[in-house]
């Protein structure tokens, strides 16, 4: 494994210019530039928000720091899922020019992704306090979650970009699927106040494990219990199995299938 890191590191150069080549096709003229990238959470928190507050009245108190924390953790999943997918056949012209570890593409789309998913993460350390949060000694334990749900992430981010090569109709119903997931994740509601039968469904979903360990560390302000902790690990070993596996197995032939 060290010696594969050391392999990937050389190249971080190229991975560092692929972003940044990414950033500058994204806003490239737009007036506000960089700071489309809230655009999408910050819509997304305002509807549901007037949604569970005004339709279907939620009685949790601080709801709206309940909110944001599920949407900003589940719009890094929507965008690194959906930009993966293509982001090997989008990077196919490179790709036959010059020869470097083909893994580097859809990490380097994931890093892009933590790139603009941070700036919303820091606006909301900043407003934290203001919405209802509470700093606890618990706050620690984040980094950890988080790069948990990176790596868990990353594992998709194989699996959909090498899969799409083969199967060009994956993008589109990945962005089907992320629309359909999201009522499926306890992002806007608590798992607690569901019938049995519909919490061992949604319990289904990987990403309830990691939605229910954010909302204890930041929204309860206390350390998710160890089960579900255990539950996000396996998902994740599994991520990463089922990705790396199709990754090296195909590897071999993504320049010709391009």
């Amino acid at each position: 494994m060290a010696r594969s890191f050391g392999k990937y590191w050389r190249y971080r150069d190229l991975v560092r210019n692929l972003v940044t080549a990414n950033l500058k096709v994204r806003y490239q003229g737009a007036a506000l530039g960089f700071m489309w990238s809230l655009g999408n959470p910050v819509a997304m928190i305002l509807l549901y928000y007037f949604v569970f507050t005004h339709v279907f009245r939620s009685d949790m108190p601080n709801y709206i720091l309940y909110l944001i924390i599920g949407v900003l953790h589940y719009n890094l999943f929507a965008q690194t899922a959906s930009q993966s997918c293509d982001s090997l056949t989008g990077a196919a012209g490179l790709l036959q020019k010059i020869y470097f570890p083909r893994i580097l593409i859809p990490t380097a789309n994931l890093i892009f992704n933590l790139v603009l998913w941070v700036v919303a993460i820091l606006i909301l350390i900043v407003i934290f306090p203001l919405i209802g949060g509470v700093y606890h000694w618990s706050l620690l334990l984040y980094p950890l979650v988080l790069f948990l749900y990176i790596a868990f992430l990353w594992g998709i981010a194989l699996t959909f970009s090498i899969v799409n090569v083969e199967f060009r109709d994956l993008k589109h119903l990945v962005d089907i699927a992320i629309m359909a997931l999201f009522w499926f994740t306890p992002v806007g509601y608590e798992l607690s106040t569901l019938s049995p039968e519909s919490q061992w469904l949604i319990s289904l979903n990987p990403l309830t494990s990691f939605m229910e360990i954010f909302h204890s560390l930041l929204y309860l302000g206390e350390p998710p219990s160890m089960k579900i902790i255990i539950l996000a690990i396996l998902w994740t070993m599994g991520s990463l199995i089922l990705g790396m596996t199709l990754f090296l197995r195909k590897a071999a032939l993504l320049v010709e299938n391009l």
